[in-house]
């Protein structure tokens, strides 16, 4: 049942770089891939080779069009959020930018004062500042998240030396790193992650936030039974992981269209092909995958890996909401219910 959780949970370290002592990088040597914890601990602060010693200061260009250093102008003395994309990926980029958008604006003031978010290209032959100026507004983004692209070889010395070594861009990275550069404390998150802990975990990387570990409390009664209420609602889950950063239900188009009363709208047959292979109907040129694709063309539906049983849980979800919707539109417009847990 639902074999999502693979692709997204599989590729994807969690937890906070193991800070170790060793020499700074050589030349023409490949540093070591980093080792990982696996809890969302706040860093601690100490003595790192994360620093301009580790980290290319090679020209790059972002989507608005300026000119910068990779380390002096978008990481030195900076909290950075940095993560691989390409913009023609109808896969897992789309998903993690449109949850990193989320997340940004959970750290509301903070974003791009004190927090800055850089998405990196591995396709800078296509992804052009135009390109990425393009997809940047279809994702939200805000003053404080650059998206960059340079020529083929710094592009490659930059994602090489923050691990991204695949031959394949399919097959890339999609986890995020979080890192103080003032401190030298560097980590790996799935964007995947509830939005409200990622975006405590983030703002853990400020030493004036970080607290000492205490030992773990029980989960009080109202919380796991919210938890459990949540669990047990049919595709809820499955929406708030896999959809929501992208769709709304009732509150108008996000990154792509609103989803409310979309039971009633499409075909069902036709909705259920198209949650499970959208790129095949695609690559038929299926009318309605087509006139979609240019109508939100930085949120091409990708293929999730979806079994029937998730479209029979999505359907039911979706069917809750409409009848929310329904209920709701005497009182106060078209509304959808909230999940009774943080929802991301």
């Amino acid at each position: 049942m639902w074999k999502l959780a693979l692709a997204f949970f599989g590729a994807a370290g969690a937890g906070v770089l193991a800070v170790v002592a060793v020499a700074g990088p050589q030349p023409n040597v490949t540093p070591a891939a980093p080792a990982f914890a696996t809890s969302h601990e706040p860093p601690r602060v100490g003595k790192s080779p994360w620093n301009e010693t580790f980290f290319p200061n090679v020209p790059v260009v972002t989507h608005d069009g300026r000119t910068l250093n990779f380390y002096d102008d978008l990481i030195r003395d900076k909290i950075v959020v940095v993560n691989f994309i390409y913009t023609s990926c109808s896969n897992i980029c789309p998903l993690v930018t449109s949850r990193l958008a989320l997340v940004k604006e959970l750290l509301g003031e903070r974003f791009g004062r004190d927090i800055f978010f850089v998405s990196i290209t591995i396709d800078p032959v296509n992804d052009g500042p135009d390109v990425l100026r393009s997809y940047a507004r279809t994702f939200r983004a805000s003053p404080g998240w650059s998206f960059i692209t340079g020529t083929p070889d710094n592009m490659e010395i930059i994602r090489t030396r923050l691990g991204e070594r695949s031959d394949v861009k399919a097959e890339h990275r999609n986890d995020i790193m979080i890192g103080n550069d003032r401190t030298g404390t560097w980590g790996r998150d799935s964007a995947f992650t509830n939005t409200d802990i990622l975006a405590n975990t983030i703002l853990g990387y400020d030493p004036k936030l970080i607290q000492p570990v205490a030992a773990p409390e029980a989960i009080s009664p109202d919380v796991e039974a919210a938890l459990t209420s949540l669990a047990d609602q049919q595709g809820t889950y499955l929406f708030v992981k896999a959809c929501s950063g992208c769709h709304s239900i009732g509150h108008g188009d996000i990154v792509g269209p609103d989803l409310a009363h979309l039971l009633a709208r499409r075909d069902h047959a036709w909705l259920r092909r198209f949650l499970r292979e959208p790129d095949r109907m695609r690559a038929e040129r299926d009318p309605l995958t087509i006139e979609l694709d240019q109508r939100y063309p930085g949120a091409r539906m990708p293929n999730l890996g979806l079994s029937n049983s998730d479209i029979d849980d999505l359907f039911a979800y979706l069917a809750r909401q409409d009848a929310a919707l329904k209920s709701d539109a005497s009182v106060s417009g078209v509304r959808s219910e909230k999940p009774n847990v943080s929802s991301h």
